[in-house]
């Protein structure tokens, strides 16, 4: 016998699983798991222990009840103050409602169950389950996925040049860090604080770079007052001087005006360079971005300049120093691409 889990079934269980290691509970649950991945009846009995006959009655309290329903029927375990369905529905509300603290999820708790719960008692609740507290993801409201899609197939024609050698892969972008310091999180001594001192300037250095896609620690700079169609093209010469021998050297941009602006393209008409236009509102397609997140990192957010002259020098020795960090820019920079997409509501 065997059932096919929702993906948001499989995921619950896997909550519910964690939250019961070592309790009663365990067993219902990893039965339930074990069977949506093809395990064989007699297989999932041995392996924990049970009779067959457990087995199908679990599969089939499922098939009957729904997931809900079976965690209610099957008691699986005490989680604190919660039964086993309302575990699940917890995990539910948490999947499908943005909390940013655990007050909120306190008080639905109490208007949902009646039942009370500490602040520090729902947070150790929560990590025993899986979820943690972290920086939410902004999604710019445009994200198309659908093009996002087409450009990833048109990237894999494009890498599969790269990888014959017949051509070179870049991603360009600019940047403008500001000289002043970020607020971050650190590990500080319970009741006391880390000051980090800031400047009141916002004066910024005006960066246009292009990344090898294949070679993280090789990146081309022009350092500009702006970044422009003629410090573009600057760096495009860059990637001729740095690339002689190839026939062709694709270079993935966004679709800022001078990246289109027609004294630009008429140079280009004859050169090998090709830009490749990112689809509309698609950071997450351009590898350079993680580059310039690390550089914020390691150079500016917690670390104090006092002249922009100190900002200025600091960000470019980066450049020079790009082999030191090359492990670190290697594991990030991994063309592993995810696809963001827009969600309304009315």
């Amino acid at each position: 016998m065997t059932i096919r889990l929702l993906k948001t079934e499989r995921q619950l269980l896997r909550q519910a699983q964690r939250a019961c290691r070592g309790k009663a509970g365990y067993v219902p649950v990893t039965a339930l798991l074990m069977l949506d991945r093809g395990r064989a009846v007699v297989a999932v009995a041995e392996d924990l222990g049970l009779d067959q006959a457990t087995v199908y009655r679990y599969a089939q309290s499922y098939q009957l009840l729904g997931l809900v329903g079976y965690l209610k029927s099957e008691q699986p375990g005490y989680w604190g103050l919660l039964t086993s369905a309302q575990l699940a529905h917890l995990c539910q509300q948490v999947n499908t409602q943005l909390y940013t603290d655990c007050k909120g999820l306190q008080a639905w708790l109490q208007r949902t169950y009646g039942i009370p719960y500490s602040v520090s008692g729902l947070t150790d609740l929560l990590h025993r389950l899986g979820f943690t507290y972290k920086l939410i993801t902004l999604v710019p409201c445009l994200a198309d996925a659908e093009a996002q899609a087409a450009f990833l197939d048109e990237l894999a024609v494009l890498e599969t040049h790269v990888e014959r050698g017949e051509a070179v892969l870049y991603y360009a972008d600019a940047a403008h860090p500001t000289h002043n310091t970020r607020c971050t999180r650190a590990w500080c001594e319970a009741g006391k604080e880390w000051p980090l001192l800031t400047v009141s300037g916002r004066e910024r250095v005006n960066l246009n770079a292009a990344l090898n896609a294949y070679a993280p620690t090789q990146v081309l700079l022009d350092e500009t007052s702006c970044v422009n169609a003629q410090s573009t093209r600057r760096l495009y010469e860059q990637l001729l001087a740095a690339h002689p021998d190839k026939a062709r050297i694709y270079v993935v941009c966004d679709n800022a005006r001078y990246y289109k602006n027609k004294e630009l393209r008429a140079w280009l008409a004859d050169k090998p360079i090709c830009q490749v236009f990112l689809s509309p509102y698609s950071p997450n397609l351009n590898l350079i971005e993680c580059f310039w997140k690390y550089l914020r990192q390691k150079i500016i957010n917690t670390t104090f300049y006092r002249t922009k002259g100190q900002f200025r020098t600091a960000v470019l020795d980066f450049f020079t120093r790009l082999p030191e960090f090359g492990q670190d820019l290697a594991s990030l920079l991994t063309r592993k691409f995810y696809i963001i997409a827009a969600q309304f509501t009315s």
